[in-house]
């Protein structure tokens, strides 16, 4: 398998509460009001399609949070890992390049070529597995909904803890737009804007592009380079029409590109806690470099004339990305050279999607349809020896110790139903199920040269050792749920659903490909939503309980004589997540989100830690990773008149309790229990189309971890950070 990649995220939590936009991810135009200056509608005419339908987030029987394009801009959230500073259910993983995603305490770890996520995340319903380029599409937004808990019946692909569904504007019916510019420190220039042109009455047009630089957080000694850096550039154009009554369609086009330095790391000691004291300044002996391009056509067509009120509507599109990012490996072995780890990847994924649903106010309900996904990804990567050590007397230098090229292939097909009917007017039941069908190929050769690799003196002919393997296997999953409108401002819901994570198969290179078995998990939740004082109380509570099987970890085997992805057993998941909302009238408006968690790995579950030589360890009643027992978010906002317009001052704080990032729960890869803070000053002139924001984030300047992963090549605990007090001045016009 190919080797695990080698090894900003505290920005404001107030925007939790600040409530989505009425508009929709429809395929026709919206409304005419532009997204990054929409009004912020009461809370109960929230409008979500976590259904897949249209429907009002205060009566959707999912537990959801869900953000307008305001209030991410306000919090600064330009990318996913800044999600979890919003939102307490999120832990957001860096991976030098490849984040990955926990909800609920549910998420994969492997963010390799054969690795799936638990928590995928779609772009206007567009999936794909690889994380290089999403956090360049999160830019003129109508809104982002995360739902929480298994998703398998309606969005299948592997959603056993969650979905995160980015949701961009639209065009509209008016001309209009918006640019922002945001100058801050470490050098930050962020560029924003959009126009929107309807060119007739049935085709309307929007522009959209974003540019993001900011210098790095944080110094390599050795090369004299600064990383942890930002230099992002994307550019979309859509075209929504309605050519005939009932037929709308629309066509996207985007294009991305990354460049600079990237995710930096910090090595330690393996088994000795990671010193945080100093998180600005890592030793570095070989540069650093990221650099993607990618570009994404999505269309989707809907049709609403069919017999019965049938609506029929076509997703599909086309992502293309070549990733290449040069990772300094010179500590990763005992060798006498400055290394690289090259990764080289280029996926291109396709996604179609056809489904039938009937007008969603009947009392029975219905849709179904039919997902089809597939992924072809090509591998060039591998260890990579820049210069020899002065002194070797035979030199490995421009050559590959450890050379993987791999194609892979990967295909999911689901066919979905689900059925709604009103038990009375104010009791309704759901049934949903999905067949998923996965499948998995890999074919290529990893190339082993042990005098580049291990020892200089090794005169050995390359050793060639193929990677082929394969995958292939189906799992229906299913939910049933109740939810009962006690008043109209009150709202009930149960339900039971399974989720379904595929397996897959992994070697290290030298030896034959492994398999593993696909994860499952039963959920049940129970949920309340609720509205009081004229709607100027807000109180959502969800209570779940999680049966999670064949959890998928990494660990030691005699097969790889290395380690791999591999299931080690079963873990329950219980927990309770809360919102308040309480706006008292002439005075502020104050909100409070947490998430409790209680994981629990089963009795007896024995792991082989793949140290030298490996160690059997007992992890039975340890925490999952990435799962803190308790995460809140806190925040207090008022607005007040002053001389020439109005004022919006808001401070967050976001807390999260420690937690560990491996299923051993060592001390050298915990995270430290945090406490941050953010502040946010917005004026308004009256009158005016002009906005002014002044913004701290990370007010303390807390030094907190976003990953540590032991690497047991080097001996050494690998550390990224999230982002130190960033803060700045954005200036937004809206015409």
């Amino acid at each position: 398998m190919q080797y695990k990649r080698l090894l900003e995220c505290l920005l404001a939590s107030g925007a939790m509460m600040i409530s989505a936009q009425t508009a929709f991810a429809q395929v026709g135009p919206q409304p005419a009001s532009d997204t990054a200056k929409a009004a912020v509608p009461e809370e109960n005419t929230v409008v979500v399609t976590a259904n897949r339908v249209r429907s009002n987030a205060q009566t959707t029987a999912v537990a959801l949070s869900v953000f307008n394009g305001t209030a991410l801009a306000d919090a600064g959230v330009g990318n996913v890992q800044a999600l979890q500073t919003i939102d307490p259910s999120i832990n957001v993983t860096s991976a030098a390049g490849g984040a990955y995603v926990a909800v609920r305490g549910v998420a994969s770890t492997d963010t390799t070529e054969t690795g799936d996520p638990a928590v995928p995340i779609a772009r206007d319903g567009f999936f794909t597995n690889r994380s290089f380029s999403i956090g360049s599409s999160m830019y003129d937004l109508e809104r982002i909904e995360v739902l929480k808990g298994p998703q398998g019946t309606l969005f299948g692909r592997n959603s056993t803890g969650g979905l995160i569904n980015i949701i961009t504007a639209k065009p509209r019916e008016t001309l209009g737009g918006y640019l922002s510019v945001d100058l801050g420190a470490f050098s930050t220039v962020n560029l924003e804007g959009a126009v929107n042109v309807p060119l007739s009455d049935k085709v309307q047009m929007r522009f959209s592009a974003v540019s993001r630089r900011h210098d790095g957080y944080r110094h390599l000694t050795g090369v004299n380079m600064d990383g942890d850096d930002e230099d992002a550039k994307s550019a979309r154009l859509q075209f929504a029409f309605q050519p005939v009554s009932g037929l709308e369609g629309l066509l996207s086009y985007q294009k991305d590109k990354i460049g600079g330095v990237g995710e930096v790391t910090k090595n330690s000691p393996l088994g000795v806690a990671t010193p945080v004291g100093d998180a600005r300044t890592f030793e570095g002996f070989a540069p650093v470099s990221t650099k993607l391009d990618g570009e994404r056509w999505r269309w989707e067509f809907s049709y609403n004339r069919l017999p019965g009120d049938l609506t029929l509507t076509y997703a599909g599109g086309y992502d293309t990305q070549d990733y290449r990012r040069n990772t300094d490996a010179t500590g990763f072995t005992v060798y006498p050279a400055t290394r690289w780890f090259r990764q080289g990847e280029s996926p291109a994924t396709r996604n179609h999607e056809i489904r039938l649903s009937t007008p969603q106010n009947g009392r029975f309900t219905a849709q179904a349809g039919y997902f089809y996904f597939t992924e072809k990804n090509v591998i060039d990567s591998g260890i990579y020896n820049l210069a020899m050590q002065p002194g070797v007397p035979v030199s490995f230098a421009n050559t590959y110790g450890l050379k993987f090229d791999y194609l892979i292939e990967t295909k999911t097909q689901g066919l979905f139903s689900q059925l709604g009917w009103k038990l009375t007017d104010d009791l309704k039941l759901t049934v949903g199920a999905r067949y998923s069908r996965d499948e998995k190929q890999r074919t290529g050769n990893a190339r082993l040269l042990l005098g580049a690799l291990v020892n200089p003196s090794i005169g050995a002919p390359a050793i060639v050792n193929p990677g082929n393997g394969n995958m292939e296997e189906s799992k229906p999953t299913f939910q049933v749920g109740l939810d009962w409108m006690l008043t109209p401002q009150n709202f009930l819901y149960t339900k039971y659903a399974t989720g379904y994570k595929a397996g897959g198969f992994n070697s290290n290179g030298s030896a034959a490909s492994i398999p593993y078995d696909p994860e499952t998990v039963k959920s049940f939740e129970v949920g309340s939503k609720n509205s009081f004082w004229d709607r100027k109380v807000k109180f959502n509570a969800a209570l779940f309980y999680q049966d999670y099987q064949n959890y998928q970890a990494s660990q030691m085997t005699d097969a790889l004589s290395s380690g791999g992805i591999f299931n080690v057993g079963k873990a329950k998941i219980k927990g309770l997540e809360t919102e308040l909302v309480v706006t008292v009238p002439e005075l502020a408006r104050f909100d409070f989100n947490a998430t409790f968690l209680n994981t629990r790995f089963g009795d007896g579950i024995v792991v082989s830690e793949a140290t030298t030589p490996p160690t059997n360890r007992n992890i039975g009643g340890n925490a999952l990773p990435n799962a803190p027992k308790l995460a809140m978010t806190a925040g207090v906002q008022r607005n007040f008149g002053v001389a020439g317009g109005d004022m919006m001052a808001r401070l967050s704080v976001k807390h999260s309790d420690d937690f560990y990032y491996s299923v051993f729960n060592d001390q050298d890869t915990r995270s430290s229990a945090y406490t941050t803070a953010n502040a946010l000053l917005t004026f308004k002139p009256a009158d005016s189309a002009w906005e002014f924001q002044t913004y701290v984030n990370n007010l303390t300047d807390k030094v907190v971890v976003s990953t540590i992963t032991r690497n047991y090549n080097s001996r050494q605990n690998v550390t990224q950070f999230q982002p130190p007090r960033t803060y700045g001045l954005r200036a937004r016009y809206s015409f």
